[in-house]
């Protein structure tokens, strides 16, 4: 039987992000025993992709799997690790690992953090907030969290950035295919204060079913999602209702009535998923104490 730690690896490398299934046995049998089973077969053949699971997991080479990630410069940490953010345990899919790069201390910072999220094609209105947002997070001492993708997602990292603070980029693909490329030196500047995070190993391309499913990651990471601009449907939509699922607070930037660009921020607020926000200091009265801010 191999460890605890190699089975974490093993099965992380095989099994698709965001399986309520296997990250529940996982998360309440152990990695290990999880392994075991797989190989021996039993009460899991009735899972339908039990048996790609299987081959892949009886061909996997854990020293492989050890060395692509040093050769990523990249690191996996787990629920076994000290620093594993526990809040994410509260999703109904907890992650089997995360792949991290950059200053793994920012993992302990999260407790003062804030993702902003929103359209890939936003306004200069839009673009405007979210990176005056981020920058007003960064001087709070606020861990900006973020996809990685153009748009609002890009001026929240950038102006977090830019004000010398700590970001977090969720990525939907490994370390080795990084996306959008043209994202390549934002997210060098993010590891030297802030962290990479990817749900698969460094070299899995993204998908676009992995964008949904890494959002989750995003929502549960953070102490309150913010949505700057999105379409009545959109991944941003998809994080908020995330986030509200497991009662972090939500807030929605208000815009004009007929921008389609603000049609799912006023759609979060209509349905009561998300408060109104056009403040920085607004949000800070949520989810702060007194004592604690500045």
């Amino acid at each position: 039987m191999i460890s605890e730690a190699e089975a974490r690896v093993a099965l992380f490398s095989v099994i698709e992000p965001g399986s309520i299934f296997w990250a529940n046995q996982i998360a309440n049998l152990g990695a290990a025993v999880v392994h075991q089973r797989i190989l021996k077969g039993g009460s899991y053949e009735r899972i339908s992709d039990y048996p790609e699971i299987k081959a892949r997991v009886t061909t996997s080479d854990i020293s492989k799997l050890m060395a692509l990630l040093a050769k990523s410069n990249s690191e996996f940490v787990s629920p076994n690790d000290s620093d594993w953010p526990s809040q994410l345990m509260d999703l109904s899919a907890p992650p089997i690992g995360l792949v991290i790069k950059g200053d793994r201390k920012t993992l302990a910072k999260l407790d003062r953090s804030i993702a902003i999220v929103g359209s890939r094609n936003p306004t200069k209105y839009g673009l405007s907030i979210s990176t005056n947002l981020a920058i007003d997070s960064s001087k709070s001492k606020m861990v900006v969290v973020s996809g990685g993708a153009y748009g609002i997602d890009t001026s929240a990292h950038q102006g977090a950035v830019d004000a010398g603070g700590s970001s977090i980029a969720v990525l939907a693909g490994g370390f080795n295919h990084f996306y959008p490329p043209e994202n390549k030196d934002l997210f060098l500047h993010i590891m030297k204060k802030g962290l990479l995070i990817s749900e698969v190993m460094p070299n899995v391309f993204s998908q676009p079913a992995r964008f949904l499913i890494r959002n989750r990651l995003i929502a549960a990471l953070t102490k309150v999602t913010v949505v700057v601009e999105a379409e009545f449907v959109s991944g941003s939509i998809r994080t908020a209702r995330d986030a509200a699922e497991i009662f972090r607070p939500v807030f929605a930037i208000p815009g004009q009535i007929t921008s389609s660009t603000s049609a799912g921020c006023h759609r979060l607020i209509a349905d009561r998923v998300a408060d109104i926000a056009t403040s920085f200091e607004e949000i800070l009265q949520i989810i702060t104490p007194l004592p604690k801010r500045g």
